[in-house]
This record gives C-alpha cells, sequence and structure tokens, in this order.
C-alpha cells in the first residue's frame, strides 16, 4: 500500500512540475539604460553647451542695455519695442519673406534634376559627377568668385552683350531689385546639390518596375514626376522642405558678407547679417540678441509648420 501511495506521489510530481524561477530582469534592463544614457551623453552635452546656454544667454542679453563689452544696464522690453521703429530691421525682415517666397525653386529644381538624373537621361553621368562639387565649395569662396562673374564688366554681362542681350547686361549686385534675387540664385547654386543627393536617396526606395509601368502606360516626364515620384517620395520632399525652410535664412551670411554687405541701401540686408553688424560692428550687444532672438522666433515658427507637415507626409496612409 505504502509503495502504490509513492508511486502515485511520483507521478503527481511528474505531471504537475514546479512552476520556473522568474529571473530578475531589472538588472540588465538597468544596464541597458545606463549604457544608452552614456552613448547619449556627449551629445548632450555638446547641444547644451553649444546651443542650449549661448541661446539663454542671448535671451538675457536682449534685455540689457550696453555700450561695447563693458557693463550693461537691465534694459527691459525697450529693444524690443525699438526694432518696430527701426527701418532697417523692417527692411531686413521684409527681405527674409522674399527669400522665404523663392523656397518652392529650391525644392523644385533640385527634385527635377534628380528625376533626370536617375532615369539617365542625356548627359546624366556629367550631372552626376558634377552636381554636388558646388556644395563641396566654402560658401565665402563662393561669394567672392560671384563677386567677379556679376560685376557691371564679368563674363556674365560680357556673354548677353556678345548674343545681342545689351539691355539684360544690367548691375546685377548693385540693383535695388536685382541684388537680393542674384544673391539667392548664387546660393541656390551653391546648395542645390545637397537636395539632388537627398532626393537620389529617394528615388532609390522606389522600384523601377512603377516607373516603367508608368512609362509603358504613355505618362510623359511631368505626368510621372507628379503623379508618381512626388506622391512616392513625400517623406523625402518634406524632409528637404523642411531643411531649407528653416536653413535658407542662415546659410546666407557668408555669401552676402562676400557679395554685397547688406547693400545696395538694405536691398540685400538679412537679419542675421544684421545681427552681426549690430553686436561687433556698432557694438550694440542687447539690440543685437534682441534681432537675434526675433529672427530665432521666425525661424521657430517656420520650421514648426514645416515639421508638422512633415509628419503628417510621413504618417498618412497611401490610399
Amino acid at each position: 500500500m505504502s509503495i502504490s501511495t509513492a508511486s502515485a506521489a511520483d507521478s503527481a510530481v511528474a505531471t504537475n512540475p514546479p512552476p520556473p524561477v522568474r529571473r530578475n530582469r531589472r538588472p540588465l534592463h538597468a544596464r541597458e539604460w545606463w549604457l544608452g544614457a552614456l552613448l547619449v551623453l556627449p551629445g548632450m552635452a555638446l547641444a547644451v553647451t553649444f546651443k542650449l546656454v549661448p541661446l539663454i544667454r542671448g535671451v538675457i542679453t536682449s534685455f540689457e542695455s550696453s555700450s561695447g563689452f563693458g557693463d550693461s544696464s537691465f534694459a527691459g522690453w525697450d529693444n524690443f519695442t525699438r526694432m518696430f521703429d527701426d527701418p532697417v530691421v523692417l527692411a531686413s525682415f521684409r527681405n527674409a519673406l522674399l527669400v522665404v517666397a523663392t523656397l518652392p525653386v529650391w525644392i523644385v529644381l533640385p527634385l527635377v534634376l534628380s528625376v533626370l538624373i536617375h532615369q539617365r537621361a542625356p548627359g546624366w553621368k556629367f550631372f552626376r559627377a558634377v552636381y554636388f562639387v558646388p556644395y563641396t565649395i566654402a560658401p565665402i569662396v563662393v561669394g567672392i568668385m560671384f563677386r567677379q562673374i556679376l560685376s557691371p564688366d564679368g563674363p556674365i554681362n560680357a556673354l548677353l552683350r556678345a548674343v545681342g542681350l545689351e539691355p539684360l547686361a544690367i548691375e546685377w549686385l548693385n540693383g535695388q531689385n536685382s541684388a537680393l534675387f542674384s544673391l539667392v540664385a548664387v546660393a541656390l547654386w551653391s546648395f542645390f546639390g545637397l537636395g539632388v543627393m537627398t532626393y537620389l536617396a529617394g528615388l532609390a526606395t522606389i522600384p523601377e518596375e512603377v516607373l516603367e509601368a508608368a512609362y509603358l502606360d504613355g505618362a510623359g516626364f511631368w505626368r510621372r514626376l507628379f503623379s508618381v515620384v512626388v506622391p512616392m517620395l513625400r517623406p523625402t520632399v518634406a524632409y528637404w522642405s523642411v531643411l531649407c525652410a528653416s536653413g535658407v535664412l542662415i546659410w546666407l551670411f557668408p555669401l552676402i558678407y562676400a557679395l554685397t554687405q547688406g547693400g545696395p541701401g538694405n536691398a540685400t540686408m538679412l537679419p542675421e547679417y544684421l545681427v552681426f553688424l549690430t553686436t561687433f560692428q556698432f557694438l550694440d550687444r542687447g539690440y543685437g540678441s534682441a534681432i537675434g532672438i526675433a529672427l530665432f522666433v521666425f525661424v521657430a515658427v517656420l520650421s514648426i509648420f514645416s515639421v508638422r507637415h512633415m509628419f503628417k507626409e510621413g504618417t498618412r496612409k497611401p490610399r
């Protein structure tokens, strides 16, 4: 009887094994968290040191009044209210709006060129080899080079006179109406290679069968571009749009310095260059910081709008 009872007990133990012991995963998760924090820490330290601290210091300085780099006194909102009565500041932000209005060209032109390269149009090997070269040249060097090219007796005007278009041979950098758009054209030449590279990376994700099917269906270049390529490149287009919207107002300083220095008059004066003049030439740190904070708010609002649009485009479900 005892033997059968023991056998029954052994079979019960065999059929009902003890519950597994749960290992504590918290130390492993803690180690992973500390490892991630250790990897992120250098980047965070650089961002705080060179981004956040100068921004906070700039906000504090914008509420101060100073002459030179000596002692300063609290000025309240005087620097900000002063901007509304300063015609140079108003002209600089008006010019900034005109520059922002050229964003469609910054977005569409690299897209068209990248599609032509991707589809191996005539001359695509040449453009594939040289399109990125202007971006590798320092902007200050680009400015010095185009100051000679766009001068009244430069090669552009010489070519126009040679082909009988002398009325178009104007003073590109000295005209009130032509100087700003000449500056934007030089900036576009300098930076569009980055946009072409961005779009080419996006085009590499589109299956070749899709483009071939559109071609066989009789779709022309522009139909394929706007009906096939653009819908499938919405996240890439949105990313480049955000980059241009936030960068077009802070990329132009070296070109302004080398080409026009804000002239003629205030025709090419932009807020970033005005901050430099006010702070380091007129030695008005408080007012220069106030203009810089106003520019920061302007770019931040534009960037937030662009990022929200990019997020909506990136998360939109295809129909």
